[in-house]
Parts: structure tokens; sequence; C-alpha cells
């Protein structure tokens, strides 16, 4: 089985962060930290393997950089990720609430 390597831009490592300092500062929940901190190694984990299967994404925004998209396993959060080579390179994550697709300019 073909693996890539995960890598996670400093823009995403500091997206995820906020969303799991919000839930452990503001939400105080600590349950809710550590569920999708957990299910974040997961998916990528799960990306690991399945880099080079995923298709392109429905958006036209994201086809025309490049991009596509991974939804953690449990919770509502997308990784959106290109593979070079080898490599999943992570660029971004959001909550699916947000209006991702205009933040990405």
């Amino acid at each position: 089985m073909k693996t890539y390597k995960v890598t996670i831009v400093p823009e995403a490592e500091a997206q995820i962060r906020k969303y799991l300092a919000y839930l452990l500062l503001v939400k105080q929940s600590e349950q809710a930290y550590n569920a999708v901190k957990k299910d974040y190694h997961e998916t990528i984990d799960a990306l690991s393997t399945i880099a080079g299967s995923i298709g392109d994404p429905p958006q036209q925004k994201l086809r025309d950089r490049g991009l596509k998209k991974m939804l953690f396993q449990r919770h509502q959060y997308v990784m959106l990720f290109y593979v070079d080579g080898e490599e999943a390179i992570v660029t971004k994550i959001f909550h699916t609430s947000e209006d991702y697709l205009n933040k990405l300019d």
C-alpha cells in the first residue's frame, strides 16, 4: 500500500490550534478538545494512506487551486490539501460552518 508523508503548513497548524484553544478556553470543554484533537490526528493518519485516491472536489475554486479536501472522521472540520509526489500537503483547516471557499483569497 502506498503511503504519503503528510505535511501541515504553519498556517494550517495555526488554524487547528485556534479551534482547539476555542474548545478548551472558550467552551471550557476538555472532552471536546481531546475528541477533536484525536480526530485531527486520525484524519492525518488516514490521509497518509488515501491522499492519492481522493478525487477532485466539486467546488471549482478548489480545483482551480489544485486543492482537494478531506473531512475529519467524526467532527465538522475540513482539511484542504494537495498531493506533490509522495507528499500530501495540508494548506488550510476550517470548520465546515465557515464560508471557507471565500476565505481562500
